[in-house]
């Protein structure tokens, strides 16, 4: 398995990183490209056998350029990143799989660029409309930011850390906070490359969470991709865990309004089911992605 890796140059001032695992990039049948590669890139490798997997950090994350000028952090402004991508290794057609607000990008850029995209894997996305009815199930962003309900990370950050030692505090945010609330199983914490992802000052929480509850997210507005899913060309996979903090009638939606498309459910799992339940995860993933539907995924019929 190879592994090269880099920056795409998008214009003066914004490189977004690059990391291609699996088969070289000039002599591969399929690509499938992943955003968010400072949290995927060491988790999803059993998916390169066979292909490639092109991770890139969209900017302002990772190890890509910091954007100051927050006007140009938006979901727009993601997806034509990821055709900047594209462009960039000269590849006429990819699959992709997005995570979470990842999974937005992904799912966005299928619909405007339907020609380029053979497959479409979502894996515990974003509400497909603004949370509505769903909103008091989810939690608001002050909590995500400052949890007062973890008393560990709060009397850290009342001493200061997260500006005296930015990593340390990033790594205790990650293990005290985030992912066992984002995770139903406790051992799958450990599994998460938190040395690595805070190594990088773009993962920070006092960066990464403004980036979308402050910028990104503020700029959706009232979104809702239902209306335009039954116009998506490739075919759609939506895995999502029973226990994640998006409801799971949430994630049917996707699969629900879009025309070609199966939903998969991951029991006793959270947000990160390649973590969670790995053997289930790639199974369903790894057939997916070469042009079978999985065991158990169901067609949804939409709610009349």
């Amino acid at each position: 398995m190879q592994t090269s890796e880099g920056f795409v140059f998008v214009r003066p001032g914004l490189q977004l990183y690059f990391r291609a695992v699996g088969l070289p990039l000039d002599d591969t049948p399929e690509v499938v490209v992943v955003p968010n590669a400072s949290w995927l890139a060491e988790l999803l490798h059993p998916l390169a056998e066979g292909r490639t997997l092109l991770f890139y950090d969209p900017r302002s994350r990772g190890r890509s350029s910091v954007v100051s000028d927050r006007r140009q952090l938006s979901l727009d402004e993601d997806v034509r990143d990821l055709e900047a991508v594209r462009r960039f290794f000269g590849l006429r057609r990819i699959s992709l799989l997005g995570s979470s607000y990842h999974a937005a990008i992904a799912a966005l850029y299928a619909l405007e660029e339907p020609q380029r995209v053979e497959r479409l894997l979502l894996v515990c996305p974003i509400t497909p409309r603004r949370p509505g009815e769903w909103l008091q199930e989810l939690p608001g962003p002050e909590v995500l930011v400052y949890p007062p309900g973890v008393p560990s990370i709060e009397e850290l950050r009342r001493a200061g850390l997260d500006e005296t030692d930015p990593v340390a505090y990033c790594r205790a945010w990650f293990t005290d906070f985030l992912l066992p609330a984002q995770m139903m199983d406790p051992a799958a914490v450990g599994r998460f490359p938190v040395a690595d992802v805070c190594a990088f000052p773009n993962e920070w929480p006092a960066h990464a969470m403004p980036v979308y509850f402050e910028h990104i997210l503020p700029r959706m507005k009232d979104w809702d991709f239902r209306p335009r899913l039954p116009q998506l060309a490739p075919p759609l996979l939506v895995i999502q865990g029973t226990e994640d903090l998006v409801p799971v009638q949430a994630s049917r939606e996707w699969a629900a309004h879009a025309r070609d498309a199966r939903f998969l459910t991951i029991e006793e799992c959270g947000h990160h089911p390649y973590l969670e339940r790995p053997e289930e995860f790639f199974a369903a993933a790894g057939a997916f992605l070469a042009g079978e539907w999985p065991q158990g995924a169901e067609q949804v019929r939409r709610a009349a």
